[in-house]
């Protein structure tokens, strides 16, 4: 009887440890996807970050350069 309880409680413990691991990846990988499509839409946005401080075809230029 203890030989199967303690099979079980490898069992358990092997899919706690996968669930965790799962959870830790999804988590990472989406904290991830998130950085980089704002660092993607702060490239491509083409209203300045401070207002004021360029010109509008200034920075439609620069799009316009990391286009190609």
């Amino acid at each position: 009887m203890s030989e199967i309880k303690g099979q079980l409680l490898g069992i358990v413990l092997v899919v706690a440890v996968f669930g965790v691991v799962g959870t830790v990846l999804v988590t990472a990988f989406q904290s991830a996807a998130k950085k980089v499509s704002q660092k993607i839409e702060d490239v491509t946005d083409p209203t300045p970050a401070s207002s004021g401080t360029q010109n509008n075809d200034d920075i439609l230029y620069g799009v316009e350069l990391l286009k190609y």
